[in-house]
């Protein structure tokens, strides 16, 4: 059998462009405000409040905004949330999501009257079947953002990084927003784990926003293994990549 062989110049420059991608992504400037005391940090996390046709509603947990590189913001969070574990009840499949949509609501958890209110999913149709990111649209104009939108990070994170989870735990009911420090400490196909520095229950962390020391979003909070424990609180939590939806979000006009 004849093996086709791409000219050395031909190769070679598809590997200059990669490179130079990757290297654009790599100079993407640190946000100001990554640099400052993560009390000063601006609101980075939202909590939800959803009515659908056919389906129970969902009430907390956890999403954030991201913009792309053409500009424009989108919202994110997991899409476990749209089932059992969001206690959405029937299971509701991504595609059917903005035909069963009556509102959603996302805001600072102690600031409902501060919300982006979601349109229709989106990217969602899309999205491999395996990944629990959902990316959504929404209505408002980025004048009244309750929250400052974060860029996607392109390259995955690795073992023993620093990464920040941004949250609020259910049990911390005047919370509107924590940030907790961690490390990577393994890897596992599009997910990640991490330890926490000040071990905390995770309940109501799904879909929270999990970013790089630049301020850039490394993952979306999910936990597909069993946790470590600190008395009743956990000490590592879950992630799953940025990386894995990059190209997809990055590409909607």
């Amino acid at each position: 059998m004849a093996i086709m062989r791409k000219p050395i110049g031909c190769v070679l420059a598809c590997c200059l462009l990669l490179a130079a991608g990757c290297q654009r992504q790599a100079n993407l400037p640190a946000e100001t405000w990554a640099a400052s005391p993560v009390e000063q940090w601006p609101q980075l996390v939202l909590t939800n409040e959803a009515q659908f046709t056919g389906h129970t509603p969902l009430h907390g947990a956890s999403a954030g905004l991201i913009k792309t590189r053409q500009g424009r913001t989108l919202a994110a969070t997991a899409r476990h949330l749209i089932g059992s574990a969001g206690g959405v009840e029937p299971w509701i499949a991504p595609t059917e999501l903005k035909n069963v949509i009556q509102s959603w609501r996302m805001f600072p958890r102690t600031h409902a009257d501060q919300f982006v209110e979601v349109d229709y999913a989106e990217a969602a149709e899309s999205h491999q079947a395996n990944l629990d990111w959902l990316i959504l649209h929404f209505k408002q104009s980025d004048n009244s953002l309750p929250v400052t939108p974060l860029q996607l990070r392109q390259r995955r994170v690795e073992v023993d990084e620093k990464v920040y989870l941004i949250g609020c735990p259910y049990a911390e009911p005047g919370c509107v927003q924590n940030v907790y420090g961690g490390i990577v400490t393994a890897r596992y196909q599009d997910r990640f784990r991490f330890s926490i520095e000040r071990p905390v229950d995770l309940r109501g962390f799904s879909g929270a926003p999990i970013v790089d020391v630049n301020g850039h979003v490394v993952g979306v909070m999910t936990v597909g293994f069993k946790p470590k424990l600190k008395g009743s609180n956990l000490a590592d939590g879950g992630g799953e990549d940025a990386a894995s939806i990059f190209n997809e979000v990055d590409s909607l006009k």
